[in-house]
């Protein structure tokens, strides 16, 4: 915080330039009289908030209007312009000053009050008396003025999308927030809205969460989303069992299904390779307490190497009666998935085997052209159902719909085109397996409809999808480095506002990631202007981002500072919130390891907190150090499921991270210090 000594120095420049009927001169233990025509601007500027302040001239009077940030700025000059200018005042040439090249001590203080910038304006002497009553009265009405809300409504599928693009992105709150939104305006079934409730719990490996859920029973009564059921799996096996066969108790595995088996018994498809190990030994626990011998058996031709399956098809010899092929299917009816996000399917069909559509994502446009919509919503359901069986090759039909001339924004077709894309990043992006090799073209792809269809938008949802597909690219093929950058440049140029800084900063981190080259340099440049014009609206860990940014591309510390205005001397002391906080040990969770070793350093310099980086793809002696962390800092974008499974018994000290840079991390860091403050 500014010193309140510097306030009062500042104060009393201009109180002792007024004519002696105005002037004042105030100290710590004296105050402005409450009659005083400026009262209600100098006591705004003694709690450091927006104000206009005059000093006299000879043949007029200048005004000074000053404010703690540039978006404050931006009101206060909006609000002169519409109670003061131009009948009776006027603005000065030039009117903003963000610099102080004379060195004085006056605008080096109001730089210190106004760091982006302070606004000049000038009134006639005559009307000295009218502006200030006119000032007192803008004050006084915008004081009342009732705070302006938006009455939006997002459509269903506004909403699922939303839904989509947090669980693909990392964002929980967003997920949350459609869920919720969903649940309370009733525009889906229960049992959908609990699906949804029980994907995100999966994604962020809140195995305990799906156990102790007091409807799970009722969910499990219907049918329900094959992965929704595969996560109810995963979670029980987690829960229940895992503990219990790294101990090798195979029997107490057994025992502690027994209980639930009513429950989980007949949930999915005889597993194939490929398959969750979880899924697989869940299904051996279901065989032995039942005392199928032949499905146990099969299961052990069909996975050899699993120590746990091979012991209980030892335990149960195989009977004589007809043995279980791997290929057969469960003995009860196949669980389906329903439409991209749980949408309600049709009770009167056959789901007792795998669906085999007849289509293929490549009719698509023409489903779309033809206004076949009950085949597009049959399709899409089976797509969402088993997405393998559904190839969408290399993405082709994507930019097909998306460059169609007669698809028009906000037309059915629009939205028919829309509710394609979200059930391809539904089912390709949301994927416990993504980032996948065989997928690299269509990620191509929908990188580039998502271009054309997001990039002016400012949702940060949005932008962060595009750097999760970004930097998937990178990670599965280096050499589309050039391709991922004009991607990036494009994005930020259709949008170049203040708003977006955050985003640009992590494009920066990712691309300086995977190269040295200095390519990159003029969109750093413009992005630290944007910085050095407000540099205190953002956070500490967005400006130690924009630094290192610097030093990454070659440039030298006096630069770096000039450019971003951090050696001018005048910069406000910001509060740390890591400063108070009292975290001994932290814990990065991730798979990018130069992100996690920045932002590890930016934290033990904030902190006296000692940190340890995870980046194993398993549960280990690394994942065993990070669990007596005081706070784990959890980067879901880039870790493997297989290591969240070892934070089942210390959720309550997971952050997680949206977005996978280093900002981001820190961030997440500095959200968990407020709310422990």
């Amino acid at each position: 915080m500014i010193e309140p000594a510097l306030t009062i120095e500042l104060l009393n420049m201009f109180g002792g330039r007024l004519p002696a009927d105005l002037g004042f001169t105030l100290s710590n233990d004296v105050d402005i009289p409450s009659d005083h025509p400026l009262a209600a601007e100098v006591s705004a500027a003694s709690g450091l908030q927006s104000a206009s302040l005059p000093y006299s001239r000879r043949q007029d009077d200048m005004w000074v209007s000053m404010a703690p940030s540039a978006d404050q700025l931006r009101r206060l000059i909006e609000d002169l312009r519409c109670w003061i200018f131009p009948s009776l005042g006027w603005e000065a040439a030039p009117s903003i000053i963000s610099s102080n090249p004379t060195g004085s001590r006056m605008g080096e203080l109001l730089l210190l009050h106004s760091p982006a910038g302070y606004f000049r304006w000038h009134s006639r002497l005559a009307d000295r008396a009218h502006v200030f009553a006119r000032l007192a009265k803008m004050r006084s009405v915008i004081a009342q003025a009732p705070v302006r809300t938006t009455q939006f409504r997002p459509t269903v599928e506004s909403l699922r999308r939303q839904f989509t693009l947090g669980i693909a992105t990392g964002d929980r709150a967003a997920a949350l927030q459609a869920i919720g939104e969903i649940d309370q305006r009733q525009l889906d079934t229960a049992s959908n809205v609990l699906s949804m409730r029980i994907r995100l719990f999966a994604a962020v490996g809140d195995n305990q969460a799906i156990v102790d859920h007091p409807q799970l029973d009722d969910l499990l009564s219907v049918r329900i989303p094959q992965r929704v059921a595969d996560s109810v799996l995963i979670a029980h096996h987690a829960v229940l069992t895992a503990d219990l066969e790294v101990q090798g108790e195979v029997d107490a595995a057994v025992r502690a299904y027994e209980p639930f088996h009513g429950r989980l018994s007949g949930l999915g498809t005889f597993p194939s390779h490929g398959a969750d190990t979880a899924i697989i030994r869940m299904f051996a626990y279901d065989a032995a307490s039942l005392g199928d011998s032949s499905k146990l058996h099969a299961l052990d031709k069909l996975f050899p190497s699993d120590a746990i399956v091979a012991t209980l098809a030892s335990k149960l010899p195989l009977t004589s009666s007809s043995q279980l092929t791997p290929s057969s299917p469960n003995k009860l009816a196949t669980i389906v998935d329903a439409a991209p996000l749980e949408m309600a399917v049709n009770d009167t069909e056959d789901f007792a085997t795998e669906p085999q559509p007849s289509l293929q994502w490549t009719d698509i446009p023409s489903l779309i052209a033809t206004g076949a919509g009950e085949r597009l919503a049959t399709f899409l359901q089976n797509a969402a159902m088993t997405p393998d069986v559904c190839d969408p090759g290399n993405g082709d039909f994507v930019i097909e719909l998306f460059t169609d001339s007669e698809v028009l924004p906000g037309s059915e077709k629009g939205a028919q085109v829309d509710n394609v894309l979200t059930t391809v990043i539904d089912a390709y992006v949301c994927e416990d397996r993504f980032p996948r090799r065989e997928r690299l073209t269509l990620y191509q792809a929908v990188l580039e409809v998502w271009l054309s269809s997001r990039a002016f938008s400012n949702d940060p949802i949005d932008g962060q999808l595009m750097l999760t597909i970004a930097d998937a690219l990178l990670r599965l093929d280096g050499r589309l480095e050039q391709f991922v950058a004009s991607a990036v440049t494009r994005w930020w140029e259709t949008r170049p506002v203040r708003a977006r800084l955050a985003w640009l900063g992590e494009a920066l981190e990712m691309l300086t990631d995977q190269s040295t080259a200095q390519t990159y340099l003029a969109l750093w440049y413009v992005g630290a202007r944007l910085v050095n014009v407000d540099r205190e609206e953002l956070s500490l860990a967005d400006r130690g981002l924009w630094s290192r940014l610097g030093f990454r591309l070659g440039l030298d510390e006096e630069t770096i500072a000039e450019t971003l205005g951090t050696n001018s001397g005048v910069v406000a002391v910001t509060d740390d919130p890591l400063r108070s906080g009292k975290f001994r040990k932290i814990a990065i969770v991730t798979l990018h390891e130069r992100a996690a070793r920045e932002a590890a350093a930016e934290i033990e310099s904030r902190t006296n907190a000692h940190v340890v980086i995870v980046t194993d793809h398993a549960a280990g002696d690394g994942t065993a150090s990070a669990s007596t962390a005081d706070v784990i800092l959890f980067v879901w974008g880039a870790t493997k499921h297989a290591v969240y499974r070892a934070f089942d018994k210390v959720r309550d000290r997971l952050e997680y991270v949206q977005g996978t840079g280093s900002a981001s991390i820190v961030r997440a860091l500095e959200r968990r210090a407020r709310v422990s403050e």
